[in-house]
């Protein structure tokens, strides 16, 4: 046995967990999954909702389920627990990838699944309110963690990531391949000087051979060892844990919990993506450097940058128009 983080004793393995270790096809579409090629987290997350069906049909055969069932499950997703849309878009997508991919099963139901996406827009910070909350960070693993985040508008994970060798110095840039990359897609981001003298001075500090943000593990107060040491022989990049703790705090602490209602690590990439807009950059530049993999999904930030009105006012004063009759 072993206790959870709320400090409840649970059990190594559930009935559901055993029941699925324990039929060949489900071994067979653990496999398959991995084959795919997809994110470490893609794969959680395709895994979780067969699991999820399984506890929702416990004495059940997953893999002899008819489709009624399966759309049964999906209804009570929707209805019963009201799950968000992109929520309920990941049961449908982990499920079809099980009956239709890999069951080659391919029933009616998938056709007649229509979800509703509510696209809110992207909360942002000012440029004041991002200076703000970045000074407020007084450990420099996070300062310089977070400032990274901004500053070339990643993911929570691809920042944890970074590799000192994905840093190219000579033509500043970072590389973020395609297995640390949401969807797959490898790119380069640019950096500036600034930044580069910053991550080289923070990686100078611990020098880990392996990890730019590397982690120091719970006991490392007690482990006789100081912060840079605990850094440098550490095996595993900081954990997601600890980056949202240390942004929950900072946030607290600068005062922008009282004008926003959540501030997360992405809203750094959303407010990257914006001020890059408003600075002028081509909507496709910035589409390449966030690794969109649709055009899409960049446009919607022109609607949150704060000089995109103006600057349509503005090419309106200069378009063309006819001119007015004599004699009026």
């Amino acid at each position: 046995m072993k206790r959870s983080r709320h400090g409840s004793l649970i059990p190594k393995k559930s009935n559901t967990q055993q029941r699925l270790a324990s039929a060949q096809w489900y071994q067979d579409f653990n496999r398959f999954v991995d084959l795919k090629g997809l994110a470490k987290r893609t794969r959680q997350t395709y895994l979780g909702w067969v699991h999820q069906l399984a506890d929702h049909y416990p004495k059940d055969d997953l893999s002899k389920l008819p489709p009624e069932s399966v759309l049964d499950f999906l209804i009570h997703l929707q209805d019963g627990r009201k799950l968000r849309p992109s929520t309920l878009n990941q049961a449908v997508c982990s499920l079809r990838t099980l009956y239709r991919d890999h069951l080659a099963i391919d029933w009616d139901i998938w056709k007649k699944i229509h979800i509703k996406f509510d696209e809110p827009l992207p909360h942002v910070l000012t440029l004041d309110e991002v200076e703000r909350l970045l000074s407020t960070f007084r450990d420099e693993r996070f300062r310089t963690y977070f400032t990274l985040v901004y500053q070339c508008g990643l993911r929570l994970n691809e920042a944890l990531h970074i590799k000192p060798k994905q840093i190219n110095g000579e033509r500043l840039v970072i590389y973020i391949p395609e297995t640390q990359s949401k969807n797959r897609k490898a790119r380069e981001v640019p950096i500036t000087p600034r930044l580069l003298k910053r991550l080289r001075e923070f990686w100078s500090f611990h020098r880990n051979a392996k990890w730019l943000f590397p982690g120091v593990g719970r006991g490392w107060k007690g482990s006789g060892l100081t912060i840079q040491q605990a850094m440098h022989r550490s095996a595993k990049p900081m954990s997601e844990a600890s980056v949202w703790q240390a942004i929950a705090v900072a946030v607290a602490e600068c005062g922008l919990s009282k004008t926003h209602d959540h501030i997360s690590t992405h809203t750094l990439r959303h407010s990257f993506a914006t001020h890059m807009l408003e600075g002028g950059a081509a909507i496709v530049q910035v589409s390449s450097y966030l690794g969109h993999s649709a055009l899409k999904d960049t446009i919607r930030y022109l609607h949150v940058t704060q000089i995109s009105d103006q600057k349509g006012r503005d090419v309106l004063d200069t378009l063309a128009e006819p001119k007015d009759p004599e004699g009026i």
